[in-house]
């Protein structure tokens, strides 16, 4: 009994639970054309490009250094690469249009959740499988939080979102 309980509660940490728009909006136009799923076909992880350099609540766009250390010598349009070599000329980065957004008032740390084996798909949707990216999971809402959380168990009082927590 206890170790089919232990079994179930460890098959609910791994089940996604956030869930799916049924209806995501529009994918933004982003500054440059970017295919997740033809970067990650070629063996990146998303740690690759996104990095979280503090405990803030934004993992950050790759820096033009980052897109340049692969594209300077592999294939991409030219006028990619042409905005990608001005970008870095002019030390302005890509204004990339970011999807997933929370409200000021939210308290958010991608390194506590990636430290407990949160795959970034679970909150993000299938990101391997998609050339754009659209706001396709509620994972950015109170619903989508506490389904989460109370389905592996967390923290689910108001203070682990509207306070930072040491």
């Amino acid at each position: 009994m206890i170790v089919a309980l232990g079994l179930t509660l460890g098959a609910r940490a791994q089940t996604p639970v956030v869930a799916r728009r049924p209806n995501p909006p529009a994918a933004p136009t982003q500054p440059l054309p970017y295919s997740h799923r033809q970067h990650l076909e070629l063996g990146l992880e998303c740690a690759d490009c996104h990095v979280n350099p503090d405990d803030g609540p934004l993992m950050t766009f790759p820096d033009t250094e980052t897109c340049l250390s692969c594209h300077e010598s592999m294939p991409a349009s030219a006028a990619t690469l042409k905005r990608l070599i001005a970008s870095r000329a002019s030390e302005t980065p890509v204004p990339w249009v970011r999807i997933y957004r929370l409200a000021d008032y939210v308290y958010w740390s991608h390194s506590t959740h990636i430290a407990e084996g949160i795959a970034c798909a679970t909150c993000h949707g299938p990101v391997a499988e998609r050339d754009t990216m659209t706001l396709e999971t509620n994972v950015t809402t109170k619903q989508g939080c506490v389904t989460c959380h109370e389905a592996r168990q967390a923290l689910s009082d108001c203070g682990a979102c509207h306070e930072p927590r040491q």
